[in-house]
């Protein structure tokens, strides 16, 4: 019956239940129409796939996904890393036009520069004039952005300093930070930001960029990092050489290899090789962005949300890289994030173990004492006057110093005795009120507080401490203190009290007891160590004399010879530099800096086995030029160092100086092979040229660079002046290297005009350099320091892009068949893909083969012939044209003529301005005979006058160009040029 009611009474609720639910329930629609969703574009700037862009992404879909109204995301990826062209940028422009244009868009999300750019620059044409919301952008780029009107976002603060701080705490002998990053556009502004902020906070730090290195040179070089070393990694995405390389298998390769930690930028380098570091997120990066775009969305408007700087940066570190690099995890820094950690049952309880120990430890105390309660409180009764009287009796009979607190007013008592001590009245120095703290040795004052603090805390079972007092007379005196807190039912403090004693006397006789003992100590360690060693070397001597002498030599030769050539290697030289100094202060010597010429070339098309064998050989000559005073080290690579001891004078230099230039002419046989060689020499001479090591042999080898660019096989003397010129040339190069990626450097074009029909047969590219500091630079100035630091091959890749895509889009404006001539350095024919890069910025700017030609000049097919004509020819098959540029100026003979792969010859200028001579008048008509009859055209250079122009086409030469037609045109003058001609 009772379980019947029960029933009853539920179906009763269930149908109220159901009652108040109509009632109280209408449809959306009887209210208000339903708003549909809200609709957010997110634009990548970069490919799927790359972590980066995946990392950001996820944070943006994660954040929208939570929103209380969940907008529609819609993902669209540029791929600008991987294609960064018009046409690239064309065709997204479609796509987003197509897909997006007849759609409302409440709110853009961008990732990175290129998509960001997009969004600004055609979101009012395409996109509703939606609002923007940036992620993944550097302070330097949010500063570019001239307008942010309707635009807010997150800044990707890049801050490398606070890693290396975590790394110098971690490694205190951190001296040298290799920095990794890639010459793209982005790698090169965030390297040079990276290590602007390092230098600038660091100066000590000694900093080396790779961005120079391939791959296999970056993997080889920080296998081999001493300790005092760490390698810093940014963004990568291609090595010196242009050849792509996927972030996370190099970034694994690289920590595998690397001999020291790899710090990193951004935490998508984790569990591929990273060792930690203050990493950007990109995933908090998107999350922060998604947050941002939830605000506008709900009505905010972005010009009054602030730009985000702070929010997306982490403190982790890889657990088994720690465990690799043998780092404790007390050596991180506070608050660091440790990732892969195995799991412990302790650590991850730790807290809940020690409550259960303390719980029980309590349990067990609160247990005895209930025992004892009763026996306890009788003896404290029977013994508490006994314990007054006693007390009394003793503080008075004591020395001691009895001192008390009331800590409900904090007033302090001090007995009698302190005064005594100290020679002060009462309340003389404000000691009731903490006056007496201002009487602590400053040394002590920290400690005397933190014992202190320890008790009243509860973390000592008593206040114990030793520290000083000044007395009234300024002597200071040795007290130990000691105490105790007295606490209320309910743990607050009621009163502390304690005493104080005198322990000047003992401390002193410590003080002597303490440093006679180390003395001792110290003293039987260095006899039992002492007699240790001595019998230790004893035995060696007796039994292992002669081992142990043939050891000894052969460590000496390891450390201080070369292995390859035998000769004494750096580390040799460096001590015998500082040892002639210091011997012979006021003598004279000489420092010759050699240096061979043309070695890379010998090694890059005879192997590196017969550049070791060279090398050997040009030791072994050294030896037969030597003089009796001379020294002879290998510094390395194919530089060779002579120390030439007292000197006679400046005749004596330049005439052993003489005897090795001459030396080097005579051939080397090596196997079948006969090789002739050359070698430049710097002299820096001592005291003149520098008083110690380190400026003598920078000295002479500045004054070697000099003398190669005096033309090779000779020697120069330091002077100066050299200085100046070797910073002016650093400033150059220094500059030189943020040309691109500042937008320094432009192209003009020079017409060549074909003769026959007096068209325009195409343009020669001249590039042109206006840097913001320097002014306009000689390409004569810049080209050979580019080519001397390899910054020729970005340079170089940067001209021939742009020149085909000028000369395509000449051809789009109507202007079809006109050819594009572009200057190559035998720098960038050397490289492995140079055949590959040209055929891909071909396909990349649409431009057909057959209207690109390329200028090399005699001295680079005399130079590495063997290793650049195979490259041309395959290029010459597919159409493109190869001119031998400055004809009639090198040396090469008609013979070897016939063999190089060239379709065109450039008679140079020089020709052509003395044309008036008849000597000169019929060699350049023989030059244009011997071209024609070889199947080659003829391009005459520098035409200036109606004269030259008139011999020219009676001689039938091909094309001309030269001031006479033109003057070389800035590119965005060329289109009215042309029209301009037609038009006369």
């Amino acid at each position: 019956m009772g379980l019947r009611k029960t029933h009853l009474k539920v179906f009763k609720g269930f149908l109220l239940f159901l009652m108040l639910y109509g009632f109280l329930y209408q449809p959306a629609s009887a209210s208000a129409e339903e708003l549909p969703p809200k609709n957010v574009l997110v634009l990548h700037s970069y490919h799927k796939g790359f972590a980066w862009t995946d990392d950001q992404g996820a944070g943006i879909e994660e954040t929208l996904k939570s929103a209380a109204e969940q907008p529609v995301i819609y993902s669209e990826y540029m791929d600008w890393k991987r294609y960064p062209g018009n046409d690239n940028l064309k065709q997204f422009y479609q796509t987003i036009k197509l897909k997006y244009q007849s759609m409302h868009i409440d709110a853009i999300i961008t990732t990175d520069d290129a998509a960001l750019n997009f969004a600004i620059k055609y979101r009012q044409e395409l996109l509703d004039n939606a609002p923007v919301i940036f992620s993944g952008i550097n302070e330097l780029g949010v500063e570019g952005l001239h307008d942010l009107n309707n635009i807010t976002g997150v800044i990707e603060k890049i801050n490398p300093v606070h890693t290396v701080q975590m790394a110098l705490e971690i490694n205190p002998s951190l001296r040298k930070v290799y920095v990794l990053y890639d010459n793209t556009e982005s790698g090169l502004s965030t390297g040079q930001m990276v290590m602007d902020q390092i230098s600038s906070l660091y100066p000590e730090l000694q900093l080396y960029p790779m961005n120079r290195l391939s791959r296999q040179q970056i993997i080889d070089q920080v296998s081999a990092l001493p300790s005092d070393s760490i390698v810093l990694m940014t963004t990568y995405f291609s090595d010196s050489t242009g050849r792509t390389a996927e972030f996370d298998r190099f970034s694994s390769e690289l920590g595998k290899s690397s001999s020291v930690p790899v710090y990193h930028i951004y935490d998508f380098g984790l569990n591929h090789g990273a060792f930690g570091g203050s990493l950007i997120s990109g995933l908090i990066q998107g999350q922060t962005a998604a947050d941002l775009a939830v605000r506008i969305l709900q009505g905010e408007r972005p010009d009054n949300i602030p730009v985000v700087n702070d929010s997306s940066v982490r403190d982790v570190f890889d657990y088994n890289e720690l465990q690799r690099f043998h780092v404790s995890l007390k050596k991180l820094p506070e608050g660091s994030e440790v990732i892969n950690k195995p799991f412990s049952f302790y650590e991850t309880y730790k807290e809940l173990v020690l409550s259960i120990i303390a719980a029980f430890a309590v349990l067990l105390a609160f247990i005895l004492i209930l025992l004892f309660y009763v026996q306890l409180v009788k003896r404290i009764r029977n013994n508490l006057e006994k314990s007054n009287e006693r007390f009394d009796l003793a503080t008075y009979a004591s020395d001691a110093v009895i001192w008390d607190v009331d800590m409900s007013t904090m007033v302090y008592y001090f007995s009698d005795s302190w005064y005594e001590l100290l020679g002060y009245e009462r309340d003389e120095v404000g000691e009731g009120h903490g006056g007496w703290r201002d009487l602590i040795h400053p040394e002590d004052a920290d400690q005397e507080n933190r014992q202190r603090t320890q008790h009243l805390e509860g973390r000592t079972s008593y206040y114990y401490s030793e520290f000083r007092m000044r007395s009234k007379s300024g002597e200071y005196k040795w007290f130990q203190a000691r105490g105790k807190v007295l606490r209320n039912n309910s743990g607050g403090f009621v009163r502390f009290a304690g005493s104080m004693v005198d322990v000047t006397d003992r401390k002193a006789y410590e003080s002597k007891l303490q440093m006679s003992y180390q003395e001792l100590e110290s003293t039987y360690e260095e006899l039992t160590a002492l007699q240790d060693e001595l019998m230790e070397q004893y035995n060696k001597v007796v039994e292992n004399q002669e081992l142990l002498q043939n050891s000894e030599e052969k460590y000496r030769q390891l450390a201080y010879n070369d292995v390859l050539s035998g000769l004494p290697n750096r580390l040799s030289l460096t001590e015998a530099l500082e040892q002639f100094i210091k011997e012979h202060s006021g003598g004279h010597a000489a420092l010759f800096f050699l240096d061979i010429d043309n070695f890379k070339y010998i090694n890059d098309t005879m192997g590196h086995t017969f550049g070791d064998e060279l090398l050997v050989k040009v030791g072994e000559r050294l030896l037969e030029l030597s003089d009796s005073r001379s020294r002879h080290f290998r510094f390395g690579g194919d530089e060779f160092v002579i120390l030439f001891q007292d000197s006679k004078g400046y005749a004596e230099v330049t005439a052993y100086a003489d005897s090795l230039v001459q030396g080097f002419r005579e051939p080397f046989q090596l196997d079948d092979s006969i090789v002739h060689i050359s070698t430049s020499i710097g002299i820096a001479q001592y005291p003149d040229n520098g008083v110690n090591a380190e400026e003598l042999l920078k000295n002479a080898d500045i004054a070697m660079y000099k003398a190669k660019e005096a033309g090779k096989g000779t020697y120069v003397i330091y002077g100066r002046d050299m200085q100046q010129h070797f910073d002016e040339r650093m400033v150059i190069e220094s500059h030189l290297r943020n040309a691109i990626a500042n937008h320094e450097l432009t192209l003009h074009y020079q017409p060549l005009v074909d003769t026959a029909s007096g068209g325009i047969w195409g343009f020669e590219a001249l590039i042109r350099w206006n840097s913001p500091v320097l002014g306009f630079v000689s390409p004569l100035s810049f080209i050979k320091i580019a080519e001397d630091c390899r910054l020729i091959v970005p340079i170089g890749e940067w001209v021939l892009r742009t020149a085909c895509q000028f000369i395509k889009d000449l051809h789009g404006q109507g202007n079809e068949g006109y050819h594009i001539s572009v200057n190559i350095s035998v720098i960038q024919l050397m490289l492995d893909d140079f055949t590959d890069m040209v055929l891909g910025i071909l396909q990349e700017t649409g431009l057909p083969p057959e209207y690109l030609e390329l200028e090399i000049t005699e001295s680079i097919f005399m130079e590495s012939f063997e290793a650049i004509s195979t490259k041309l020819e395959s290029l010459k098959e597919m159409g493109i044209g190869i001119a031998l540029d400055d004809f009639g100026t090198g040396y090469s003979s008609l013979s070897y003529l016939k063999q190089l792969p060239i379709t065109t010859l450039k008679i140079d200028k020089s020709f052509i301005d003395s044309i008036d001579t008849p000597n000169n008048m019929s060699l350049a008509r023989s030059i244009v005979t011997i071209g024609h009859d070889m199947g080659l055209n003829v391009t005459a250079e520098g035409v200036e006058t109606p004269e030259q122009l008139a011999f020219l086409e009676r001689t039938s030469c091909d094309k001309i160009q030269g001031y006479f037609i033109s003057k070389p045109i800035p590119q965005q003058d060329v289109a009215d040029w042309v029209k301009g001609r037609r038009a006369g």
